[in-house]
């Protein structure tokens, strides 16, 4: 860990917080030093705190103690993140020989000096009753490494010192709160605490002499295991095509292996991440992976995100029934000792079984792979899967890594207050469910993308004009976060191109279950005049992109074995075509006939094919249409029309007078992707009413 303290960032953070209370405003600063180094806090975990005397309404002066709220990322914690509690009824608590988690959580929360604030830490208990003014607390890698050897006690005193005292593991709340209290009362010169299989906690009368500590008792621990820890390479290389093939046909086929339904029926799926880092790769081909695969978490912290145990993967078949026999075997036998594991230890009926189902697989030559029901859930679990592999390999170059009890990370993994971070939020309809869009840098592409996000899906977005995706990628990244949203630049006309573009999405998202083919190319002209070139030209993307993506994606929905969503954009030409639009038309409706057909083939593997017609779709001021940019100046000139007209012209013209906007084709799509009727082979006009054009 660098020491990282800088007197003039400081005093910007204080100028920056100037309306809340200096000590508090270096709170903020010192805490974001320590959270946004990964090797000390990850997502949401250690907390800070810092006491101070304010002015209550009746102008006395009252000791208040902020400590970060639960779940709060120190990385980026401003004053909304502290909770304010009044510190001298919290100190009373510590006369009490018992206090259950319930009272504990109504007292912390009827304690607090704002209704609004966040709920405390669980160890906010700890911060009151030791009495500096500042604490700091961390789970750095290099403090677990050590108090996980066999006898860490002593280990830890040999390389941190004598003002570094060790307490046993105990539960955190108010059990851990004594055990610390009562150690540092023994070593009334301790610098620290360290909890053995938890955590450091270090302490001072201003931010900077806590901070400095915990830098120092870290960075003493790093340099030991460096100069102890040798280097070990496994030297093994794939080529990065197979590489990726193999990695892509593991995850679509861990994830569908994964996939369950829930109490209402409705299918639960999995996001995926992967790391290929060259030691994550290395650890996995050594001959330690297995057990330290089985040996726990480094702290029980993690459990409720990686759970205690991941699962190893020695082998990846070359055919895909196979590897499917295989992982659903490696998952079965998961599943059943989860099951044994939360039978044995879930105490309180207020905790509901969770899903029996593993979230870290560590694959043999491939590297890591975890699972999680968003994008953030599985990058969340990977972050803490690539340190706590480390750290476990690391612990046998210097002796031999100590796993905590089951009990003691049961205790915490089934906890209450330790499952409220999860949130209890209604689960949007498409959650877990990875989308494909192509042609999704034009105006129906965007509002397709927007629902699909809006739903709850991670979607791929995907356009040759690069420009326009990204355009479209920044405003929808900003409306519902970066890592919902992926793109992929790619010609639907290519196959290949087609068929690498879906094993990069199984790199990066783990496969693919809606996947709608909205890529479309039109060209005004009469037969007469139409040139054989360019009539193949708008075959190729209108018609033979939309094969090609499906086509392709065939092998994905097999693998993962869960159904699936294909959700066709096609266009009301098919059945009201107009004069001078022959190749879009005929190429629409070729594309529609083949959609039919995959609509036959696919039902045995669950999928459902459906269409789309849209009509008169306009873009906006954010995002126009492509096909509107180009047959709109001639529409326009040929009926005497502004653009506003011309809008106006086709609103009248469908029979509820209705204004149709891409985000209707958008809720259409979501409609069939929520699989909320058992529909496939099926058009669904939206375009207001086009008697004409009514499906036949």
């Amino acid at each position: 860990m660098k020491y990282e303290f800088n007197e003039n960032e400081a005093k910007e953070v204080i100028k920056e917080y100037h309306s809340v209370h200096q000590a508090l405003a270096l709170r903020i600063y010192t805490s974001r030093l320590i959270g946004r180094n990964p090797d000390m806090v990850l997502h949401g975990g250690g907390n800070t705190s810092v006491k101070l005397k304010l002015k209550n309404i009746f102008g006395d002066e009252e000791d208040i103690l902020f400590v970060k709220g639960s779940g709060a990322d120190l990385a980026f914690i401003g004053p909304e993140g502290f909770a304010g509690l009044k510190l001298n009824f919290l100190q009373r608590l510590r006369t009490l020989e018992n206090l259950t988690d319930e009272e504990m959580e109504n007292l912390l929360r009827t304690h607090k000096t704002d209704a609004n604030a966040p709920d405390p830490s669980v160890e906010a208990l700890l911060h009151a009753f030791l009495p500096h003014k500042y604490i700091d607390h961390t789970h750095a890698d290099s403090i677990l490494i050590l108090t996980h050897q066999k006898n860490g006690q002593e280990f830890v005193r040999e390389v941190l010192g004598s003002k570094a005292a060790v307490v046993p593991y105990l539960k955190s709340g108010f059990p851990l709160a004594k055990g610390v209290i009562g150690c540092y009362e023994s070593n009334p010169d301790a610098e620290a605490v360290v909890v053995l299989n938890h955590g450091i906690f270090t302490f001072g009368d201003d931010a900077e002499t806590a901070y400095m500590r915990m830098s120092g008792y870290v960075c003493r621990a790093d340099a030991y295991i460096r100069s102890k820890a040798g280097t070990r390479n496994q030297g093994v290389n794939l080529r990065e095509a197979d590489l990726k093939s193999k990695t892509a046909r593991f995850v679509q086929t861990a994830r569908g292996a994964c996939a369950y339904p829930d109490k209402e029926g409705r299918l639960r799926r999995f996001c995926a991440e992967i790391r290929r880092e060259r030691d994550i790769t290395d650890i996995s081909l050594s001959k330690q992976a297995s057990e330290i695969c089985r040996s726990g978490v480094l702290t029980p912290d993690h459990a409720i995100r990686t759970k205690n145990r991941y699962v190893f993967i020695e082998h990846i078949p070359d055919d895909d029934e196979s590897l499917k026999k295989s992982v659903t075997a490696a998952v079965e036998t998961y599943k059943a000792e989860y099951g044994r594991y939360a039978q044995a230890h879930i105490k309180d009926k207020t905790v509901g079984h969770p899903d029996p189902f593993p979230r870290v697989f560590l694959v043999s030559g491939l590297g890591l792979v975890t699972l999680g029901f968003t994008r953030k859930d599985a990058k969340i679990a990977a972050d803490i899967a690539e340190h706590t592999l480390r750290a476990k390999y690391i612990s046998d170059t210097i002796g031999a890594y100590e796993p905590i009890s089951e009990s003691h990370v049961s205790d915490m993994e089934f906890w209450p207050l330790q499952q409220k971070k999860l949130g209890k939020a209604p689960v949007p309809a498409l959650q877990g469910q990875i989308a494909l869009v192509t042609g999704a840098g034009g105006a129906i592409g965007f509002g397709i993308a927007d629902r699909l996000l809006h739903a709850g899906a991670a979607a791929v977005l995907t356009d040759i004009d690069e420009t326009g995706l990204q355009k479209v990628r920044s405003i929808l990244a900003e409306r519902y976060g970066d890592t919902q949203v992926e793109t992929i630049v790619f010609d639907v006309s290519d196959y290949n191109a087609v068929s690498d573009a879906f094993t990069e999405i199984g790199q990066r998202l783990g496969g693919i279950d809606i996947l709608v083919p909205n890529a479309g190319l039109a060209h005004v002209s009469k037969i007469e005049y139409l040139e054989p070139a360019k009539f193949m030209q708008v075959v190729s993307v209108n018609l033979m992109g939309t094969f090609n993506v499906i086509k392709a994606s065939v092998p994905v929905f097999r693998r993962q074995g869960t159904g699936g969503n294909i959700v066709v954009i096609s266009t009301k030409n098919v059945f009201d075509p107009g004069a001078a639009f022959g190749a879009y038309s005929a190429s629409k409706a070729a594309a529609h006939q083949i959609s039919k057909i995959a609509a036959l083939e696919l039902a045995e593997l669950g999928v459902r094919v459906n269409l789309i017609n849209p009509d008169a779709v306009f873009g906006d001021e954010s995002v126009s249409s492509k096909l509107w940019d180009m047959i709109g100046p001639d529409r326009m000139k040929s009926r005497g029309l502004d653009p506003a007209g011309l809008k106006e012209y086709y609103r009248q013209r469908n029979l509820l007078k209705a204004t149709v906007h891409a985000g209707h084709v958008g809720n259409a799509v979501v409609f069939f992707a929520g699989d909320l009727t058992p529909t496939t082979g099926a058009t669904l006009p939206v375009d207001g009413g086009n008697s004409a054009a009514f499906p036949r």
